[in-house]
């Protein structure tokens, strides 16, 4: 052991010979210089190499030079996210609502070099008797979004009002206008794009499908026509591809339209997280929608579903949360016809109420007398390209349909769509807002999935809360990611109490624990959520865009911009 010489003391004896702080060397390439040495004709003979300590220490010096670097760079970027507004106006006459708005809007942007917003959302509560359409169009001139606004009757909003709190509007009670604005960082190019598509849109989705079909001569050389046609009616086909979709949905639109919407949305935008609501119920002569469609500018609209294409810098991150809890084993649902249910597990559907609600606890037989029984279904399966028809092949498939058993493994893990129930006095089911058609269907099971459930807002806020702590977790797994810069929450009527106030209702209060208070914060109740279930990112894998009930849904928005030289600013 007296021989011993430990590795260590090469790297700390010419670490400890180190130049003093005036005697620092000059390095150039491979060479030690020192400043004292250094000649217009300096020769090797005046350099010696770096010894192994410094040039470990060189080595730390520049890594954290480069770190730190990419660190500036990072702190600059995330300085340039896009502004977002959530403005509430509370003025019982809608043209001094429109007046308060415009200057509220225009106080927002006292510090930017552009005096308008990009897009953005108008939420209309109460005021009974004037239009949707006006009041959108009088919005958009007043904000400058040049027809990139939608307006949607709803039947309550909230959002931040001039003083800065956030407070609701409730139809009937309190008329209010709350409109969510986003303007885009300074240089961006990119813009929104509004469409609206009803049954004749379905149709013209249609032709442009069948004419891109007539084009294929090599099956596989190009892709579907299917996700192409779609893109290329709603025009943006020349974009980069989104990565959120805002949707709003007529509730006399029919159920086939509405799904079919959905469905040709997911299949042009696999990638692009598609999230918005059910407007509020009108009579049929009045229109809850309204956007710039075309030439025509701003008018009230037929029966469909409204959307708005959001720039690709723009994502979204949505979470649905369910409001109610499992009660009883699962069941079948045997025999329905349209609206009404039959049959459960082959027995009348009151009966099969009465033995879950005798097999259930203290609790939950409580919370049944509270608020009765919810109804979910199954959500229907993800969409696979390969299944899409592109013309080069025939409808339907050979596939045997699943059996109960290996369907029954996925009952874990799989996503019920929560619907209001009413028994009649027969003894059938009502099912509120839902089409079943015909059940048993001519091909496939001859049942459906379906679960009961009670309406529970303790737990609800718990799994609210729970789901929020798992999407941070999910953030964790992307580089460079932004904190979110607002929020738009919808949700049912039926999780936010009476006596709660606006800061403490269930979505609210969690999202600003978990994100902060500055967080901008826009919230709706609908008639229904339109979102993919749990937690999904826009950019990532998509998921089967659905119409929930009884969930807190929300979005976040992110900036991420799609061109890396532009982030690197």
């Amino acid at each position: 052991m007296q021989g011993y010489v430990s590795p260590l003391r090469e790297i700390h004896a010419p670490l400890a010979k180190l130049p003093g702080r005036n005697e620092l060397p000059v390095c150039s390439g491979s060479l030690l210089l020192r400043p004292s040495t250094v000649a217009p004709t300096s020769s090797a003979a005046a350099c010696s190499p770096i010894p192994k300590g410094l040039a470990v220490a060189v080595g730390l010096i520049s890594g954290w030079s480069k770190r730190s670097s990419h660190a500036r760079a990072m702190t600059r970027h995330a300085t340039s996210s896009p502004k977002f507004a959530s403005m509430l106006s509370l003025q019982p006459s809608w043209q001094k609502a429109l007046g308060e708005i415009k200057a509220e809007a225009h106080h927002r942007l006292r510090s930017s070099k552009k005096a308008s917003w990009d897009f953005g959302v108008v939420f209309i509560t109460g005021h009974e008797g004037s239009s949707v359409a006006v009041i959108t169009a009088q919005l958009d001139r007043a904000l400058g979004t040049q027809g990139k606004l939608v307006g949607v009757a709803v039947d309550s909003s909230s959002g931040q009002t001039m003083q800065g709190e956030q407070s609701r509007a409730h139809a009937g009670t309190k008329s209010g206008i709350t409109v969510l604005a986003v303007q885009l960082p300074e240089g961006s190019t990119q813009k929104a794009t509004p469409f609206f598509i009803d049954k004749k849109g379905l149709t013209g989705v249609s032709h442009t499908i069948m004419r891109l079909q007539s084009r294929v001569r090599v099956k596989g050389a190009m892709e579907n026509a299917t996700p192409r046609g779609w893109r290329e009616y709603l025009g943006v086909n020349d974009q980069p591809r989104p990565k959120g979709i805002l949707l709003f949905v007529d509730p006399v639109a029919g159920k086939y339209a509405t799904q079919a919407v959905l469905d040709g949305l997911d299949i042009a935008f696999p990638e692009a997280a598609k999230f918005g609501c059910v407007c509020a119920d009108l009579p049929p002569t009045i229109s809850g929608i309204s956007a710039a469609i075309g030439e025509n500018g701003f008018r009230p609209l037929s029966p469909g579903v409204c959307g708005l294409i959001l720039p690709a810098d723009i994502s979204l991150h949505t979470v649905v949360s369910p409001s109610s809890v499992r009660i009883g084993p699962e069941l079948r649902l045997t025999l329905a016809d349209g609206y009404l249910v039959k049959e459960i597990n082959g027995e009348s559907p009151a009966k099969a109420l009465a033995e879950v609600s005798r097999g259930a606890g203290p609790l939950e037989q409580l919370l049944v007398e509270r608020s009765g029984f919810l109804l979910g279904l199954e959500a229907p399966r993800q969409h696979s390209e390969k299944k899409v028809w592109d013309g080069a092949e025939s409808w339907g498939t050979s596939e045997r349909a699943q059996s109960y058993t290996s369907m029954m493994k996925q009952s874990a893990s799989s996503d019920w769509l929560v619907r209001s129930i009413e028994p009649s006095a027969n003894g059938t089911l009502v099912v509120r807002r839902e089409d079943l058609k015909k059940v048993p269907r001519r091909v496939g099971p001859a049942w459906f999935r379906c679960q009961l459930h009670v309406l529970d807002l303790r737990w609800a806020r718990k799994e609210l809360q729970l789901m929020l702590q798992r999407y941070l977790s999910l953030r964790m797994f992307l580089q460079n990611l932004q904190a979110p810069f607002g929020a738009l929450v919808c949700q049912c009527s039926t999780t936010v109490g009476s006596k709660e106030s606006e800061e403490s209702e269930l979505g609210y209060m969690e999202l600003s624990n978990v994100l902060g208070k500055d967080l901008p914060i826009t919230g709706a109740l609908t008639n229904g959520e339109v979102a993919p279930p749990g937690i999904y990112m826009g950019g990532l894998d998509g998921k089967r865009t659905t119409r929930q009930g009884h969930t807190v849904s929300m979005c976040l928005f992110s900036y991420e911009p799609t061109n890396k030289d532009e982030a690197d600013k």
